[in-house]
């Protein structure tokens, strides 16, 4: 059986966990997420988005999450989501330790070197 994930939902669950990743959860962090998610992934659904990030005590790390996608994505797929990742981390224009640390755990764990962001 040929099994692949569905990227919009892999990337909204690995946002909510980056979203979340310092601890507090911001309305303007939710709200570029999905204006992001929006623009850069077909079929981004905000209401997933909204709904993991909701219940993140309940959604696996982003590690874990990417080290179980990592054979069920491709190799652009992957890069799509962390270059929509690397601009949620940018959005506000500094990229802090606790979103570069999640960054590079997703990268890792995904298989792929992770992108230099670009703020």
């Amino acid at each position: 059986m040929d099994l692949h994930a569905d990227l919009p939902t892999v990337a909204a669950a690995l946002a909510a966990s980056l979203v979340a990743a310092d601890g507090k959860i911001e309305e303007n962090e939710k709200r570029v997420a999905n204006e992001l998610g929006t623009e850069m992934l077909p079929g981004f659904n905000t209401l997933i988005f909204e709904t993991l990030l909701d219940g993140i005590d309940e959604v696996p790390s982003a590690t874990q999450l990417a080290s179980t996608m990592r054979g069920l994505l491709t190799d652009e797929d992957k890069t799509t989501i962390m270059n929509y990742l690397i601009a949620l981390a940018a959005a506000d224009g500094i990229v802090v330790a606790d979103e570069k640390k999640e960054l590079q755990a997703v990268a890792r764990g995904l298989g792929i070197e992770m992108p230099t962001p670009t703020v």
